[in-house]
């Protein structure tokens, strides 16, 4: 269908590639579908079993709708940019009932769950004329179940696998260990760098989405919390999570956040220049070192902070001689230091909405087991079988959790002027900052979440010692998203293309 070794060309063909293939007759929807389906199967079914997958579609109705795009197309009744581009979803999203596909943020217990409505990002997506693959794998609940949670880890879904270091994931790594693909949006990052589709949507409160992202050798952009239509998203921490696209390409994540932000509660068109320098834009980078992976998820040893620091430092010199002007090291507080009444003022208001969110989801489904997060406890005591051998301490302490909705309130604004006004938006003031930069891996997202902004991450590099990817974090404003596209662009413009994952190019090269 795509010419010889259609397994490689997924891996590196865009949407945008697959859309000029489509324009010129090369191959249809349908050859696209088949493609899809048969790269999962070679992927996540067989050879390295990445488990990026959680549900797909069934085949039939598949096929059924690319041969109705296609014949769109022959008419020249072309909806948009993606008409007839595959994607797939995390399993938060609802999408229309026909299409059998749960929303069971990888438990068990929510296997056969059945909602009503398809969800106002769907309904974008389907007017687009994207065809929806299936769902991802993600962390259990975006690891808010238990402290025993790792990246990519599901009961439903089976521990997601890094497409880019070899080994297996064994129980006593920490939960973002080198050879950990990343989560909470793992399966949507997977499926992308796999091939399974050019583009993937996915969420996060912090650093769910760009921290898979970033380990794929990706583009993503976390959309402005707050903003796009929660109704049918699984959403657990809606103060701070929010939705975002991942791509190979910005071209890709620009035409994907288009649609996204048509399911905005204020609709809003992007005004995205492509850059090819910096020229006029000014970035203010963090220190890598103390902007790191607390030490709980991640072992920083000076090899790897003197890994990520030469090659931050060596972003700025690349972009300072593209017109950029960097200021660096900038002073900015540190999350761990947002403090509301002496508590991390950013888990005060997490594990306060936990508890409310997950009831008012689960009071809307047309068929489950469980109706409020007490019951989902409960059953999951029942079926330790089932709990992927993950706790329950974070759901035990939002379910008792004692704060008021007045409280609430006054800690919600609390973090968005501790972290906003007072830190993100203060600094970028004082040194006219289009945007704050940091690794992703650290916790410049949760400070990010805090203040509502929009965050974003490019390829940066590989570690030395194990050849995973690394990114490299965008933070600017609230609903600034088209300046984060912009400012990814010029970054794209300057830098390698990013290095397809080894571990499935050698399973290509290895099968007969």
């Amino acid at each position: 269908m795509l010419g010889r070794n259609t397994q490689l060309r997924l891996l590196q063909l865009t949407a945008t590639d697959l859309q000029d293939g489509l324009r010129t007759g090369s191959w249809t929807s349908e050859d696209l579908v088949n493609a899809s389906l048969d790269q999962i199967e070679l992927f996540d079914r067989h050879g390295p079993c990445i488990h990026a997958m959680l549900n797909i579609a069934l085949h039939e109705k598949l096929l059924s709708q690319a041969r109705a795009l296609d014949l769109e197309r022959q008419q020249s009744k072309l909806r948009g940019p993606l008409h007839g581009i595959p994607i797939v979803l995390k399993d938060i999203i609802d999408t229309d009932p026909y299409w059998q596909l749960p929303t069971t943020q990888g438990a068990k217990v929510l296997q056969h769950a059945k909602n009503p409505r398809q969800s106002t990002l769907v309904e974008k997506l389907t007017q687009a004329g994207l065809i929806i693959i299936g769902k991802t794998n993600l962390s259990e609940f975006g690891s808010g179940k238990g402290e025993k949670g790792v990246g990519g880890l599901s009961a439903l879904g089976g521990q997601a696998k890094s497409v880019y270091v070899t080994g297996e994931i064994r129980r006593e790594d920490k939960g973002l260990a080198n050879i950990n693909p990343g989560g909470s949006s793992t399966g949507s990052a997977l499926a992308v760098a796999a091939g399974y589709t050019p583009i993937s949507i996915g969420g996060e409160a912090h650093g769910s989405l760009t921290t898979p992202a970033s380990r794929a050798a990706l583009y993503a952009l976390k959309c402005t919390p707050q903003t796009i239509s929660s109704q049918g998203i699984f959403l657990i921490a809606p103060t701070f999570e929010t939705i975002g696209g991942m791509a190979k390409s910005v071209r890709d994540l620009i035409d994907i956040t288009e649609i996204i932000l048509q399911a905005a509660e204020e609709q809003k068109s992007l005004k995205v220049k492509l850059r090819r320098n910096f020229e006029s834009l000014t970035l203010g980078f963090v220190d890598p070192p103390t902007w790191r992976l607390p030490d709980f998820l991640f072992d920083s040893d000076e090899a790897y902070l003197a890994d990520i620091k030469s090659n931050i430092e060596q972003a700025i010199d690349r972009i300072r001689d593209n017109g950029g002007m960097v200021h660096y090291p900038i002073d900015l507080i540190h999350p761990s230091e947002v403090k509301f009444k002496g508590d991390p003022a950013y888990l005060k208001v997490l594990t306060a909405e936990v508890r409310d969110s997950i009831n008012k989801y689960l009071s809307e489904l047309t068929e489950t087991p469980v109706r409020t997060l007490k019951e989902i406890i409960d059953w999951n005591d029942k079926h330790p079988e089932y709990q992927a051998g993950i706790d329950q301490t974070y759901f035990t302490a939002a379910q008792n959790d004692p704060t008021t909705p007045e409280e609430l309130a006054e800690a919600r604004k609390f973090v968005k002027s501790a972290a906003g006004e007072k830190a993100i938006f203060k600094v970028m003031d004082e040194l006219k900052l289009d945007a704050i930069c940091a690794p992703i891996d650290g916790p410049i997202c949760e400070l990010a979440a805090m203040a509502g902004c929009p965050t974003a991450t490019v390829p940066l590099g590989y570690l030395k010692q194990s050849g995973r990817p690394f990114g490299l974090s965008f933070i600017a404003r609230p609903r600034k998203e088209d300046l984060l596209l912009e400012l990814m662009s010029a970054w794209e413009a300057i830098s390698e293309p990013r290095k397809l994952p080894c571990i499935l190019l050698d399973f290509i090269n290895d099968d007969p």
